[in-house]
């Protein structure tokens, strides 16, 4: 688990309120209404990992027609950075996981599509460091 408090820096946000709906997307932003509203039934890795990326979205405001698939992979990447910051962690809970990503999301406490994104979105320095961290603690053949 990470030092960062998804809920603390949504907290922050006093002009948004946070709403639940059933159904649907795990996580909506409404610029209008300033509202982040979370599926209920949510996990707590879900839970946390959805109010970074929906705070993320009501932090940045609207954008413009045409840029939505821009923007929204401008937030999963930012959101997975920083929720997991640390590339040794992420390291660790791999090698502890023996590369398995969804024992790995739950040892770092989100839910795999934020781990997923992290390990997408890694820098070339960054990846280099977990394929060799990975390769020195794999078991002998």
């Amino acid at each position: 688990m990470t030092g960062i408090h998804p809920w603390r820096r949504f907290g922050r946000l006093a002009h948004y309120k946070l709403c639940w709906h059933d159904h649907g997307p795990l996580g909506l932003t409404d610029f209008v209404a300033r509202t982040v509203s979370l599926r209920r039934g949510l996990n707590q890795a879900q839970r946390r990992s959805t109010i970074m990326h929906e705070t993320l979205h009501a932090e940045r405001g609207p954008v413009p027609m045409g840029l939505a698939a821009k923007e929204e992979t401008y937030v999963r990447k930012e959101s997975a950075r920083t929720l997991l910051p640390c590339i040794a962690a992420v390291g660790d809970a791999l090698v502890w996981a023996q590369g398995h990503v969804e024992p790995a999301a739950d040892e770092l406490w989100v839910d795999l599509p934020t781990l997923t994104d992290r390990l997408k979105y890694c820098t070339a320095g960054e990846r280099e460091y977990l394929l060799r961290r990975l390769h020195e603690e794999a078991p002998p053949a």
